[in-house]
């Protein structure tokens, strides 16, 4: 039964002893390959509650999915093996997401959600399963009705090692991917816990360290003001390292989004004065090379604040000759 390049069937739910079951659809597959996948809120009028197991499959082609806010549960397998796969976007009312959805998904990079906050048995219950079946850094909008908040969660690794004496099989958890995963639990984050972890990061992930700070400053959804001032420090000691990055996320981003992102978050240094003159030349020769126009604004414009503030704040120093 196809619809707008949907196969979908149609089922009944009862909603209790004695009362009228209600209809409702569940998407079982696609007509064709899609790019860009909205999957649509309601099919022959009735709402889509379900994307069943293996549903969208190794969709070579697919880029960007969005889910709608009825949607209750997405199958075993769902989204498997779709290696072109970078961006989802979902509401936190999912409360079945099974095993194996983003598998082999190795360009997975950024989930957006919804938070409603009035979907019983939601809340963060999507996100947390999420984070359990992923291993590699992920980055997380969070949609609230008071703000967003962008959380990147670095990834970790498992190694095994045989202990040949003990006759056992002993192992251990290389990154802090782990234990960042564990400020978010079914009802909420704790975005305290999230942020006393930085200094974990930073030993262990330089890369993940940058975006966090960084993003943690464009969107401070319940940012205490000593973790502001310990995400500032970084990038200001960081500079150099975290404009690079930045200009290899404008120049690598395959989709608009990541190269806005990547823009953002360098107008971002530039706006609050941490771009040093040495941190600049390199940048600017780096954004030269990589033909990147706007950038080179972006970083001169930096350079020239941060030059101000420091000459604003050495001519309030005192010397002994002022004595």
């Amino acid at each position: 039964m196809p619809e707008n390049n949907f196969e979908f069937l149609i089922e009944e739910k009862s909603k209790g002893s004695g009362s009228t079951p209600e209809q409702e659809a569940a998407i079982t597959g696609l007509t064709q390959e899609r790019v860009y996948l909205e999957v649509p809120e309601f099919l022959e009028g009735l709402p889509v509650r379900r994307i069943a197991p293996h549903a969208f499959r190794e969709q070579q082609h697919l880029r960007s999915l969005s889910l709608p806010r009825n949607l209750r549960s997405v199958g075993a397998f769902a989204l498997y093996n779709c290696p072109e796969l970078e961006e989802v976007d979902l509401h936190d009312g999912i409360t079945d997401f099974h095993n194996g959805v983003f598998r082999h998904d190795l360009r997975l990079r950024r989930i957006r959600i919804h938070i409603n906050g009035d979907n019983p048995g939601g809340s963060f219950t999507v996100m947390k399963d999420i984070l359990s079946e992923s291993d590699t850094r992920l980055q997380f909008c969070l949609l609230f009705s008071d703000g967003e908040a962008r959380l990147t969660f670095p990834g970790y690794l498992y190694a095994f090692n045989e202990n040949t004496m003990a006759r056992t099989i002993q192992f251990s958890i290389t990154g802090s991917g782990m234990v960042y995963r564990e400020c978010v639990r079914r009802k909420g984050v704790g975005f305290r816990e999230y942020d006393r972890l930085f200094s974990r990061v930073v030993l262990d992930d330089p890369q993940a360290a940058v975006e966090i700070a960084a993003d943690r400053l464009l969107f401070p959804y319940n940012l205490a003001p000593e973790h502001r001032q310990a995400y500032e420090d970084h990038l200001r000691v960081n500079a150099r390292e975290a404009l690079l990055q930045f200009l290899q996320q404008m120049r690598g981003g395959t989709s608009h989004a990541f190269s806005e992102e990547g823009i953002l978050r360098l107008r971002m240094m530039a706006d609050r004065g941490f771009v040093s003159a040495d941190a600049a030349d390199d940048a600017l020769r780096e954004a030269s090379a990589l033909g990147l126009t706007e950038a080179c604004s972006i970083i001169l414009a930096g350079r020239d604040k941060t030059e101000k503030e420091n000459e604003t704040s050495s001519s309030g120093e005192f010397t002994l000759d002022d004595w």
